[in-house]
């Protein structure tokens, strides 16, 4: 039954006792003529000059009518009124349902909920409860008496899969008259109680999880349904009031504690040609079909109602991977098809600055949640498994547009990375370095990769930083570390200055390629190299050559998805190699848990295989792989005319696999684009030094060769000879004045007598610098 809404007068109560009840809902309404309250928020763009406020108060003293604004509720047939107020019976039909607005949700600049003249009944040894806003989602808040008596708070927030409770230590007492109110502002949760006793605790608390307008508040009612936890007792009244922020970003720029100059990718390097190659322009139309999804069927499901500039992101759902890894990987869609020119409008009928603007909205506002621009945001790595992945992405993003970006939206990114950086977790492995699994069914590989990319973006964005040169060492490590095998542990191999014995305390990959997660020897977790591959292709578009580490051992594990055999038994029928010849099935040797069909996840690792020259002696190429996987991908997203891949979860069952699959496949043409051309070489430079350019990086390894205990015994002419041309070479302003000092060099070197490790060190460095930096003709080919 629906009580009729209608105004009925009750007799003044105070949400702390006494008359000033009535009194205070005067001054409300007298206020919402003069700031809005009850009003609806900015529009699209609009920055506010003050924080616009919005209250809604429901006297229960007849029915449920809302005394500001339009937001009239219904009370259940087991509801019974007063005078003064409404009585719950303790039974599932004895409840109040109000209007959840979403401008009346936590987590933004405040929020505030009052209770007035709450009179329990029977304690029933149970939960009660008082008033909740709980989806079908399970998230949003509640307050509860709890089954020993005590008055308490419940949010979700961000980053935790358990409800947060907050304790008032105050026991109801059956009969007496409680007033309660509960603030949140970043950061911090505020219970004060009042009347029959008299607390007030704060609590820090994490960014709440929103109930986000789907569903009612519920008075005297709880669980996700409001079908449990009865409340037995009275409600004078309810208010509820948020305050929006007056400036989206301010607290972006107050918490910068230093200026973060980025260095943008070249421009020149991004807006070089497509290449018109059958892999590249695979890759190109796989891409823009993924795109064209995100820009339209994806946007309008999942943001098309957000008119505001900045979106709630990490508070829109109770699983915060689905929340900020998806809008994530979508903004890295757009951003790396704007970035390199080839976003086609016309194609998916969105202009290119409304891609851009939701591109800057996107990862913006997931940065203005992280923990280094609000107290009780997402993050870090450290303490919240998967965090520098998502800000890895938001950041790459970001920094592909950059320019688009307000001065206090660069603040929110660079906060971010760089707090993800310096909180960094260690390496972590598989085995250990004696060889025992320590977590077994469960590398680390990919874990370490992810973070690396993070690390290493970190470094690149903002070279000039303080830690950078810290940064870009962590990227280096976990990227070894990710793909190190057994035998690496023992390895006196130096790669990029690290000799890897000293380096890795532990491995995770097999010694043939394999990898095992999730408890299965696991293909699709073979292919988490990609995640060191974004550190070379962010080095890349900053001109430097990519580190060896960042690609060190894919071949292994490359030459084992195309030719290591399977057979079966013992692994499942029919066996044979992960990669079917002339096909572009894949098999799965132990098993898939993540579903049947990604072809596009398998094109990613044969176009880097192919664009960085890995695999050895293969059956078939990279580049036939390549093509045979994206025109599988391409022929999957054809059969919907908004380009996404999936039919069903039969075919992939991961939530977020549409924004993965666009993401891939961003990366992918990336990595066409810039390794189109003459075969990319690697660097092995130990990075002694913060420079960025390439020539100097390569000849690195000659002063120290120069400066080691063998250097200072080759001769004395020679090594004045050596150090004169590199000097030469660290002075040249132009690209004459370098090949000058590289040629004298490769000169001194052809006259020297006797072997010498220092000799050979130099000859590899100025070889390198030769070959790979400047071009020149007579150097050694492959460059590696």
């Amino acid at each position: 039954m629906s009580l009729p809404v209608r105004s009925v007068a009750r007799q003044a109560r105070s949400p702390f006792g006494g008359p000033l009840f009535v009194r205070g809902v005067a001054v409300a309404l007298g206020l919402a003529l003069i700031v809005g309250l009850g009003a609806n928020p900015p529009t699209a763009g609009a920055e506010s000059p003050e924080a616009a406020t919005s209250t809604s108060t429901w006297e229960l003293a007849g029915d449920a009518r809302d005394s500001v604004a339009d937001r009239h509720g219904e009370a259940l047939a087991g509801v019974t009124f007063s005078e003064s107020s409404a009585r719950f019976s303790g039974r599932d039909d004895s409840e109040i349902r109000l209007p959840y607005a979403r401008v009346l949700e936590p987590g933004e600049e405040s929020w505030s909920l009052s209770l007035s003249d709450v009179v329990p009944g029977t304690l029933t040894r149970s939960h009660q409860a008082i008033a909740t806003s709980r989806s079908t989602t399970n998230q949003g808040w509640a307050f509860y008496i709890m089954p020993n008596g005590e008055f308490r708070f419940w949010s979700r927030v961000v980053g935790q899969a358990a409800w947060s409770q907050f304790a008032t230590g105050v026991i109801a007492r059956p009969g007496t008259s409680y007033d309660v109110t509960v603030r949140w502002e970043p950061g911090t949760v505020t219970v004060r109680i009042a009347g029959g006793a008299t607390a007030e605790r704060t609590f820090s608390m994490a960014m709440p999880v929103i109930n986000d307008g789907s569903n009612p508040i519920r008075l005297g009612n709880g669980g996700d349904r409001g079908t449990e936890f009865f409340y037995n007792g009275s409600i004078g009244g309810v208010s509820l009031s948020a305050t929006a922020r007056a400036n989206p970003w301010s607290r972006c720029e107050a918490n910068a504690t230093t200026p973060a100059v980025v260095t943008p990718p070249d421009p020149a390097i991004l807006r070089r040609q497509i290449p018109t190659d059958e892999v590249s322009r695979l890759a190109l139309e796989a891409a823009r079909n993924a795109n064209r999804h995100i820009s339209t069927t994806y946007w309008n499901e999942q943001f098309a109602g957000e008119q505001g500039e900045r979106i709630n992101l990490a508070q829109r759902l109770g699983n915060t991977e689905y929340a900020l890894r998806g809008p994530a990987m979508a903004a890295v869609s757009s951003a790396i098809m704007i970035a390199t020119g080839a976003y086609d409008p016309a194609d998916t009928g969105v202009s290119e600055t409304e891609a851009r603007s939701r591109v800057v909205r996107l990862v913006s506002s997931a940065a203005a949640e992280h923990r280094a621009n609000d107290p009780g945001g997402w993050g870090t790595e450290s303490s919240l498994w998967q965090a520098s992945l998502w800000a890895y992405y938001n950041g790459f993003a970001a920094w592909l547009v950059w320019d688009d970006l307000s001065p206090a939206q660069q603040a929110c990114v660079t906060n971010m990375v760089a707090l993800e950086a310096d909180a960094m977790p260690d390496p972590a492995y598989y085995r250990d370095a004696a060889g025992t699994i320590i977590r077994p069914g469960n590398t680390q590989a990919e874990e370490n990769a992810w973070r690396s990319s993070l690390s290493g973006l970190a470094a690149l964005m903002m070279p000039g930083a303080a830690d950078s040169s810290r940064w870009r060492g962590d990227a280096l490590d976990l990227a070894l570390a990710a793909w190190a095998t057994p035998g690496d542990v023992t390895a006196t191999e130096v790669v990029n200055g690290r000799r890897l014995d000293a380096l890795l305390d532990g491995s995770n990959v097999e010694p043939d390629g394999t990898v095992e997660n999730h408890n299965l020897m696991h293909p699709i977790y073979m292919l988490a190299f990609d995640q060191n591959v974004n550190n070379a292709l962010a080095q890349q578009l900053t001109g430097q050559l990519p580190a060896s580490a960042y690609l060190r051992n894919v071949g292994l594990t490359y030459e084992a998805l195309v030719d290591k055999d399977f057979p079966s038994p013992p692994w499942l029928s029919p066996g044979g190699t992960i990669y079917v010849p002339g096909e572009s099935t894949i098999y799965y040797p132990d098993g898939n848990d993540w579903g049947t069909t990604f072809p596009l996840y398998f094109a990613q690792a044969d176009v880097i295989a192919d664009s960085y020259g890995i695999g050895g002696e293969l059956s078939a190429p990279p580049s036939e792989w390549a093509a045979r996987h994206l025109r599988a991908a391409v022929d999957l997203q054809n059969r919907f005319p908004d380009g996404h891949t999936y039919l069903n979860t039969t075919e992939s069952n991961y939530r977020l696999r549409e924004e993965r699959t666009a993401q891939i496949a961003a990366h992918t043409f990336l990595t066409r684009v810039l390794n189109s051309g003459a075969r990319t070489c690697l660097t092995n430079r130990p990075y002694t030094t913060s420079t960025t350019d390439p020539l100097l990086g390569e000849l690195e390894i000659a002063w120290q060769a120069i400066e080691s205990e063998a250097g200072k015994a080759l001769p004395a002419k020679l090594r004045s000879d050596l150090g004169a041309a590199l000097d030469r070479a660290a002075k040249a302003k132009n690209h004459g004045q370098k090949v000058a000092a590289i040629r004298a060099l490769q000169l001194h070197l052809a006259r020297a007598d006797g072997d010498s490790p220092a000799l050979d060190q130099i000859r590899t460095a100025v070889d390198s610098a030769a070959s790979c930096v400047l071009r020149l003709p007579g150097g050694p080919d492959g460059s590696r």
